[in-house]
C-alpha cells in the first residue's frame, strides 16, 4: 500500500502511545534532472576511462563519493510525533525537539535563494542557504512547492518540504506549546 502521508500508533517501550506522522519528500524535475545527469556522467566517465589508470581513478573516486553522499545526505523524508521532527535521508536522520519550535507555517522559497554551504539540487535542496524575505535558513526539501518554515526559539529557521506540507504543518502545529 503506497501512502503520501503516513499516521501510525507507534508504542514506546511501555510508555504512553505516540502518533507519528511520515511523508516522503518528493523532487522537482530540475532535481532529477540534476541527479541523474551527474550520475550518469560519472558512470560513463568511469566506463570510458577504464583503460586509463590515472583518469579511471578520479571518475570512480568522485562517483563513489557522491553514492555515499545521496545514502547519507539525500533528502528522503521527514517525520513527526508529539516530541520531534525527524528530517531522515536513507542512512542518517536530524532531530529538531518541537519544544523549541517558536512557529510553523507554509513557505515557498525563491530560486533566487543564495547558496551559502548546500546541495542545490543534487538529490534535493540541504544546506545553509540566505533568502531576502527570511534571512539565513537550513533547507530540506525536494520541490519548492511542497515546503513550509519552522522558526526556532533561539532564531534559527529551517525550510522544510515534503508531500502534502499543510497535513504536516497542521499536526506540528497541534503539538506547540505556547
Amino acid at each position: 500500500m503506497h501512502h503520501e502521508l503516513f499516521l501510525n500508533q507507534i508504542s514506546n517501550f511501555g510508555k504512553r502511545n505516540n502518533i507519528l506522522v511520515k511523508s516522503i519528500i518528493s523532487y522537482s524535475r530540475y532535481t532529477i534532472c540534476i541527479t541523474v545527469i551527474i550520475f550518469a556522467v560519472l558512470f560513463i566517465g568511469c566506463i570510458a576511462t577504464v583503460k586509463i589508470e590515472y583518469l579511471f581513478f578520479p571518475f570512480l573516486a568522485s562517483y563513489l563519493i557522491l553514492i555515499n553522499y545521496a545514502l547519507i545526505y539525500g533528502a528522503a523524508y521527514i517525520k513527526a510525533d508529539n516530541q520531534n521532527i525527524i528530517l531522515g535521508s536513507i542512512l542518517k536522520s536530524k532531530r529538531i525537539p518541537i519544544s523549541n519550535v517558536k512557529s510553523i507555517e507554509l513557505f515557498k522559497p525563491t530560486m533566487g535563494a543564495i547558496i551559502i554551504c548546500a546541495s542545490g539540487g543534487f538529490m534535493g535542496y540541504r544546506g545553509i542557504f540566505r533568502e531576502g524575505d527570511i534571512g539565513r535558513y537550513y533547507g530540506f526539501y525536494g520541490k519548492a512547492s511542497d515546503c513550509f518554515l519552522i522558526r526556532l526559539k533561539n532564531g534559527d529557521k529551517y525550510v522544510l518540504g515534503c508531500k502534502q506540507p499543510d497535513k504536516m504543518v497542521d499536526y506540528i502545529k497541534s503539538h506547540l506549546h505556547p
